[in-house]
């Protein structure tokens, strides 16, 4: 897989995890603020109407509700279709108002046995002199017990709201998905300015600095590349660093086979004075059939190697037939004849034993007469 793939699959998967982790952060954080903002518009809308309330339970203390009263319960659920039920109680928890008359006066616990508080708000809202919201339902609804209190902090009575969480949930779920919407175009952002940085400072270097390493040969052993002071140019200045070892290592290699082949043609010229008779003419050949050591004098002008069908021309193929037989048959004295310059001559060639590593054919021209 390639860095770029490596880097955005790594990219999309701690993106996703992040965004994840800051759904369930603010999705909680949601839930708390919307829900907090729907128990405090029902815990405000009652303290807004409570010194009148607080008024009327004092005149009247443990009755049913006056008309003020009755009317202020039946506009609280007329204007606001959050609110599904509501009851009015007095301090000893009897039914104050209820929109079933037939509960009026009824005892907190005579209400419970029969219809059922929803939760236990009520008691904890009186105990605690503070209102009190618990969920139901599978969180579809809060029962809300919002105590009235008098002087010196007495309960005077308690309004018991049944309240949907239909809005809040609502708001909730609009704001998670402009949450998930900006995540993704956050992410999208973010992306594509580390991709740009990803492309420009690290994948079109390494391209440029694979092209230089490939045009890197051993006939120019330099590496084109441009300095860079980050950690791509410290790989080309090692590469860079690399290559001169390795030129200066074929330089002494060079030197070394430039002195053992001096070496080699001071002892060929000494075993061919001795071995070859006078008069006749020795090539010493390598597996190339490039010209190593004579023992005359060869007039051309080449650089480079010589090649045996440059002193012998194409015509003469019975030279090259006697080589190629002797490198066919290593240890083997091959022999023929051919007409050289008008004067005709034995060819002898014999392939040595490669024991050194090196592959030597020796050609002997003998003239039948002196030339």
């Amino acid at each position: 897989m390639k860095l770029t793939a490596k880097w955005t699959l790594w990219f999309v998967l701690v993106a996703v995890y992040a965004a994840i982790i800051g759904g369930l952060f603010y999705y909680n954080l949601f839930k708390f603020v919307f829900d907090k903002k729907l128990q405090n518009e029902m815990v405000e809308m009652v303290r807004y109407r409570a010194p009148m309330l607080v008024s009327s339970l004092a005149s009247r203390p443990r009755s049913d509700a006056t008309f003020r009263e009755a009317e202020l319960m039946k506009e609280w659920k007329r204007n606001d279709d959050r609110i599904k039920s509501l009851v009015y109680l007095n301090d000893d928890g009897s039914i104050r108002w209820h929109e079933n008359t037939q509960f009026l006066k009824m005892s907190y616990s005579d209400y419970n046995n029969e219809v059922v508080f929803d939760t236990t708000a009520v008691p904890q809202a009186i105990r605690d002199h503070a209102p009190k919201a618990i969920m139901f339902d599978e969180g579809n609804y809060y029962d809300m017990a919002i105590p009235l209190l008098a002087k010196d902090n007495v309960v005077a009575g308690v309004v018991n709201i049944t309240v949907s969480r239909q809005s809040a949930k609502e708001l909730i779920h609009q704001s998670m998905v402009r949450y998930a919407l900006g995540a993704f175009i956050m992410m999208l952002l973010i992306g594509g300015v580390l991709y740009l940085f990803l492309l420009l400072k690290i994948i079109r270097p390494l391209e440029t600095l694979r092209d230089s390493v490939d045009s890197v040969s051993l006939n120019r052993l330099e590496l084109n590349y441009p300095q860079r002071s980050d950690e791509i140019g410290g790989v080309a200045n090692s590469v860079s660093s690399l290559l001169g070892k390795v030129k200066e290592e074929f330089k002494d290699y060079e030197n070394v086979e430039i002195m053992s082949l001096e070496k080699e043609q001071k002892w060929w010229k000494t075993i061919l004075a001795v071995t070859v008779p006078r008069g006749s003419r020795a090539l010493v050949l390598d597996e190339n059939n490039n010209i190593l050591y004579t023992n005359f004098e060869m007039n051309i002008n080449k650089e480079g190697p010589i090649h045996l069908l440059d002193i012998f021309d194409g015509r003469q193929q019975k030279i090259i037939q006697v080589v190629g037989e002797a490198m066919d048959h290593p240890g083997k004295v091959l022999r023929g004849e051919i007409v050289s310059k008008d004067v005709s001559c034995q060819v002898k060639a014999v392939q040595l034993p490669d024991d050194a590593g090196k592959n030597r054919v020796i050609l002997v021209l003998e003239p039948e007469k002196s030339l």
